[in-house]
């Protein structure tokens, strides 16, 4: 059997502390002062830019990258890809690089820390490239909340609003259990908005079957979650997608820890894998065959 590893025991119990003490926080939509038109081509980045991102398995290349893109965005408020470009980056830099550095000791507090404001950052160029959409942000400046306005929502904005999705669930989870519990309607409601929407991509899903995982990790993590239901719903990922690492690295931490055998032979795919496979993300990919060695490590 693996051993559940130190780190995981303090993060959890620490979350559960929170929960019972502390109440949720919230965040509020921050637009703007004035609506943009969202441009009909993508920006053209300056080189500099371009050769960082394209390095941001790298630490350092994507803190500069995001430095950068975030001057070019609040210069160039028009295009919506480099405000999802800051979203992902951002997201990355929480759940890839500095999610690494974590130990299972005390220093990861000030990690922690780190990892929340990254994450924070992350959900407001999302908001922001959600506001892109002129219906939308009319709505929330009339005082409706984002999750009652996602039905003006278009598939132009399905990057936006999935990663929305995705960096709020990681905020939630760092800043407190309550927090996380009191978010799931809205998490349900945006990915319940992707699954409407990504009927009208040509390949009927987004991003490596996003909606798929949501269920799967849904089923995997809560504590009422049905666990064989989340277990087929991963390997049901991983045989749409099986050269798509970060899949495998979440069932392996969510679900495998206690089979060894199929916790290590999916992440030793992961490592052997070729991260060149899926070229579109493939610094992604590179961090994710570090989280699958790490994993590994701590056995």
């Amino acid at each position: 059997m693996i051993q559940t590893n130190k780190w995981s025991n303090v993060l959890m119990a620490s979350l559960l502390v929170l929960g019972l003490v502390a109440c949720g926080k919230s965040r509020q939509v921050k637009l703007s002062g004035e609506a943009v038109e969202r441009s009909k081509t993508p920006a053209k980045l300056p080189a500099e830019i371009e050769k960082l991102w394209k390095n941001r398995q790298n630490e350092a290349d994507l803190r500069q990258a995001l430095v950068l893109l975030e001057k070019f965005a609040n210069e160039n408020p028009q295009y919506t890809d480099v405000k999802v470009m800051l979203c992902t980056g951002n997201y990355l830099m929480g759940d890839g690089h500095l999610w690494l550095k974590l130990t299972g000791e005390d220093s990861d507090a000030a990690v922690k820390e780190e990892s929340v404001k990254f994450y924070d950052a992350a959900v407001n160029w999302c908001e922001a490239g959600l506001a892109m959409n002129s219906a939308f942000r009319k709505k929330l400046t009339e005082g409706v909340e984002p999750e009652k306005a996602l039905d003006t929502l278009t598939v132009e904005d399905i990057d936006s609003l999935y990663w929305r999705y995705a960096s709020l669930g990681k905020w939630s989870r760092l800043v407190g259990f309550t927090t996380l519990l009191g978010n799931r309607s809205k998490f349900s409601a945006m990915v319940n908005r992707v699954k409407e929407l990504e009927k009208q991509l040509p390949a009927k899903e987004y991003f490596y079957s996003a909606t798929l995982r949501y269920e799967a990790t849904s089923n995997a993590l809560s504590p009422t979650g049905d666990k064989k239901l989340g277990a087929k719903l991963f390997e049901e990922a991983i045989k749409k997608h099986p050269n798509y690492f970060a899949v495998r690295v979440l069932y392996s931490e969510s679900l495998l820890k206690g089979d060894e055998t199929k916790f290590q032979n999916q992440l030793n795919f992961v490592l052997k894998g070729n991260p060149k496979s899926l070229p579109e993300i493939e610094p992604e990919q590179i961090v994710e065959q570090r989280k699958a060695k790490k994993l590994l490590d701590e056995l």
